[in-house]
Formats: structure tokens, sequence, C-alpha cells
């Protein structure tokens, strides 16, 4: 199987198909970051929780734990400088001695407080680039494990630099596009 090669047409395209199967989503969260841009109250940091697991469906049953732990890492100056680390460190939580991570959620949570500086991971985005990967050689290293948010947007910035074609699109955007086609690609 061939995939496309990225364009700005192609990622503006899906930008809109997106947008226009989603814009209740993604109003109803921008509008709760307004309401609640800070995570210093634990009921504010719940509640944006909930929402973005539930319309994202990252399939967390303990969000609570999850809120909880975001809330207590007290993250809003490392999210708003676009510190990297502050995706790793949100998500770890053990739960009846188990250890969860929670990565997905953490990249999403992180994106809506700061779009500019966080992209999103999901496994979608995850098959995906390996894909790319496989197919065209954009990265000169191999991609490694994408859950370690450096090496994520790392690969990102090579998968940009590399499609010349692409432009320097927003990181919402570039989701729009690998999610939405990745899903289409790799359906089940």
């Amino acid at each position: 199987m061939r995939l496309k090669e990225p364009t700005k047409e192609l990622v503006e395209e899906y930008r809109r198909q997106f947008e226009h199967k989603n814009r209740a989503d993604e109003e109803a969260i921008k509008e709760l970051l307004k309401i609640f841009p800070d995570n210093t109250d634990y009921k504010a940091v719940l509640l944006k929780s909930i929402v973005i697991n539930t319309l994202y469906s990252t399939q967390i049953r303990a969000i609570k734990n999850v809120a909880r732990n975001i809330f207590e890492l007290d993250i809003d100056a490392q999210v708003r400088q676009g510190a990297p680390q502050v995706v790793d460190q949100t998500p770890q939580l053990t739960i009846r001695r188990e250890e969860r991570r929670n990565y997905s959620l953490a990249t999403k949570y992180c994106s809506f407080h700061n779009p500019s500086s966080y992209p999103i991971y999901d496994s979608i985005v995850d098959k995906v680039l390996k894909a790319y990967q496989r197919q065209d050689r954009f990265s000169s290293l191999p991609l490694g494990d994408l859950k370690d948010y450096r090496r994520f947007k790392e690969v990102l910035e090579e998968f940009v630099n590399f499609y010349k074609d692409l432009g320097r699109p927003r990181w919402r955007d570039l989701d729009y596009f690998l999610h939405d086609y990745g899903r289409e690609k790799f359906a089940k």
C-alpha cells in the first residue's frame, strides 16, 4: 500500500473534514479552557480531563486519579513555556499496584492548553508515521519509541522538513491529517 505524499493541500483537506465533523467538540473544549485556563483547581482539572477523555476516546477509566495527578504536578508554568517533559510527567500513575501510562491524554491535555508547543500523539499517528518511515525514510535515524515526547516532536519536525510540499503546518492541522489519514489506511 502506497501512502500519499503529504502536502499543504492534503493537510488542509483533512483539517476541513475534521472541523466539519468535530467543530462542536473542539469549540466545547475551547470554551471550557476560557472558563478554566489554569490547572490550580482540582475540579477544573477533573472537568477538563473528563471532557478530553470522552471526546477523544482515550478510554481512561481512572480519570479522577489522572486529574489528581495533573493537579498535583502544578504544570501551568511548564505548559506555558512548552516544556516537553511535562507530557512525560503527567500521565504516570499507579493504580492497584500497576503502573499506567496515559500518554495520549497527556499530549491532548497539554495541546489544548498550548497548541503551538504540543503536538498530539495517539496510536494511529504512531502507526502512520512508522508507515511513512518504511516507505520514504524521512528520518535518517530509527524512529524509536514515540512515547518519548522529545523524540516524538523530533520525528514530527523531521517529517515536516522531509516533505517540502508540506510547508510549516500547525501541529493541530498535522494531527488532523496524520490521525484521519492513518485511520483510513489502517482501519481494522
